[in-house]
């Protein structure tokens, strides 16, 4: 895992793909490594990147950045990279999805000490919606529920687009993050942030820490 001490973060890029048919996954957590290494650990303002992989054979990046201007410049620095071309070799490039979270409130600082990342995104539900209300729910089940759980290492909300959202957990491991949501669902101090989500638009998984 790449952990730069660059300061709080305001940015996320989280992008999910599957690997080639007959690409072996040894292989291509070696060229994720390198080019997290030979080309992420010199990009500057990028503070944070884990390759990550999920149950269902598929894999990710996660990519936290101190500003929006560091995140661009990596993305627009990262076709002409050979570790970049060695790693998309391996890829199915049809099955790549990626999203750019502003992370919402206060800059935040860089999440130590997990294993797991749990992303989700969603739509409003436009009927009660608003990204006050979002952040005053968000701080809340920070504070009355997360706060219960020593494993649970950082809280993000972030902005896609104008009508996508994200929920961002770093959780010391993956059964953890699993126990924690389940707890979630039902729970009287998180249902105002459930709530504000169009149910049918939720979109939601679980990472592990692979480099």
């Amino acid at each position: 895992m790449l952990n730069r001490d660059l300061g709080p973060v305001t940015v996320m890029g989280f992008a999910r793909y599957r690997k080639k048919d007959g690409v072996d996954t040894a292989e291509l957590v070696a060229a994720a490594r390198e080019w997290q290494t030979s080309f992420l650990g010199e990009q500057p303002g990028i503070a944070m990147h884990c390759f990550l992989g999920n149950l269902k054979g598929e894999f990710a990046d996660a990519i936290l950045a101190t500003d929006q201007q560091s995140f661009m410049a990596m993305a627009q620095a990262h076709p002409d990279a050979p570790s970049s071309a060695r790693l998309m070799e391996l890829l199915d490039k049809d099955s790549i999805q990626l999203k750019q979270n502003s992370l919402l409130g206060s800059p935040k600082p860089v999440p130590t000490g997990f294993s797991c990342v749990e992303f989700g995104t969603f739509t409003p539900n436009g009927a009660v919606f608003s990204e006050d209300r979002m952040m005053a729910a968000s701080d809340r089940v920070e504070q009355d529920y997360l706060a219960g759980f020593r494993e649970t290492k950082a809280h993000f909300m972030g902005k896609i687009d104008d009508n996508t959202y994200s929920e961002i957990a770093f959780v010391e491991t993956s059964g953890a993050a699993r126990d924690i949501c389940n707890g979630y669902v039902g729970n009287e101090t998180c249902m105002p942030l459930i709530d504000l989500f169009d149910p049918n638009s939720v979109d939601l998984d679980f990472w592990h820490v692979l480099a």
